[in-house]
């Protein structure tokens, strides 16, 4: 299960580095829910994934901020929530269990990587009652080439240079430089296996969001985030 760790733990930031800050025009205020399934591969490996990932994610976005709320899956349990304010480029996993904030911080190797490929499918379908558009994303890490198709919406526009700028932008795995927009489907296949992850928007949900929920908890401690000491190993 190790070899799924350092992803799965950044697994929020694969939403939260397409959900920050928008242009003030067409700033989109809300929640999005998203489920989340796997297929291929393995069938042990994708029962020991599931039991470690979450179900479901809800994302909660406003003004440049956004929090995401994680159930289901040891990760639920133990990084229930993520917390990244665009403005400032710093983010935190709020573990509610071990009454700490976890701080994401800049992975210096990251600034070296490779600009993804991405390609323009052609297919468009509607997701939670919006049109969008697919696209193909071929990422080339150390740890090999990762596919993703993402199925993008016009209707809320992104600025991910402006939103993400600073250390914490470096810090992005699945940070889509030169693609713009909200994806509402999301699937990846990781390197070193057959298994496909993908995660559907079920709900859009424009509302007023209390701002109260981005901060992090008083008198929670604040540290590097380790992903060996999160699950505790």
């Amino acid at each position: 299960m190790t070899r799924y760790a350092a992803i799965l733990v950044l697994l929020g930031s694969l939403l939260a580095s397409h959900a920050t800050a928008q242009p003030a025009e067409n700033a989109f205020e809300g929640s999005l829910h998203f489920n989340v399934a796997f297929s291929g591969g393995d069938i042990q490996d994708r029962a020991q994934v599931t039991m470690l990932v979450p179900e479901s994610y809800r994302l909660y976005i406003k003004e440049g901020q956004t929090k995401i709320v994680m159930r289901g899956g040891m990760i639920g349990l133990t990084m229930g929530e993520v917390v990244i304010d665009g403005s400032t480029g710093r983010g935190y996993v709020i573990s509610h269990m071990n009454s700490k904030a976890y701080e994401i911080v800049a992975d210096p190797n990251l600034k070296e990587r490779v600009k993804p490929v991405i390609a323009e499918e052609n297919e468009t379908i509607t997701i939670a009652g919006y049109e969008c558009r697919k696209y193909k994303i071929t990422r080339t890490n150390p740890s090999g080439a990762m596919t993703q198709y993402i199925w993008v919406t016009d209707a809320i526009q992104l600025d991910l240079a402006a939103s993400l700028g600073g250390a914490l932008k470096d810090s992005m795995p699945f940070w889509t430089e030169g693609l713009s927009g909200f994806p509402l489907k999301i699937s990846t296949s990781f390197p070193g296996t057959a298994m496909t992850m993908t995660l559907t928007a079920t709900e859009v949900n424009p509302h007023t969001v209390d701002p109260s929920i981005f901060v992090v908890p008083a008198g929670y401690a604040i540290e590097p985030i380790d992903p060996q000491q999160l699950f505790g190993r």
